[in-house]
């Protein structure tokens, strides 16, 4: 008498529609680093191609996500060199991007993790 229910079970679990979830790909404006005081509005670009550019509290950076999806790898970013009139946390912001070793969305959140560090950001408004 099991078998028959767990087969009706599974059947119909193959039925349901699978869960909306959104791409990680897509543009995005900082929420918080967790624990740091960050100024400015910093911003993230992350490609289907791997590639990633935004702009910190103060320069922009570029560089690409050496692993595959929802795992991160950024490896170092390049960096502009301007010269920022107030530091903003420029120097923890880019710290704890290089730390993050996934990401995953919550709601309408991207969640960054990595050993230390949360990074949240939300979905950009052009």
């Amino acid at each position: 008498m099991r078998m028959p229910i767990l087969a009706l079970v599974l059947t119909l679990a193959g039925c349901m529609p699978d869960s909306e979830v959104a791409p990680i790909p897509g543009a995005y404006t900082l929420i918080a680093v967790e624990g740091l005081e960050v100024s400015g509005t910093p911003s993230l670009h992350i490609a289907e191609d791997g590639t990633v550019s935004g702009q910190g509290p103060c320069n922009l950076f570029t560089g690409r996500n050496n692993a595959a999806l929802p795992a991160l790898d950024l490896g170092a970013l390049a960096t502009t060199r301007r010269a920022c009139l107030q530091e903003g946390g420029e120097h923890a912001f880019f710290q704890a991007l290089g730390a993050v070793r996934e990401a995953r969305r919550e709601g309408g959140e991207l969640v960054m993790t990595g050993p230390g560090v949360t990074i949240r950001w939300r979905a950009a408004t052009r």
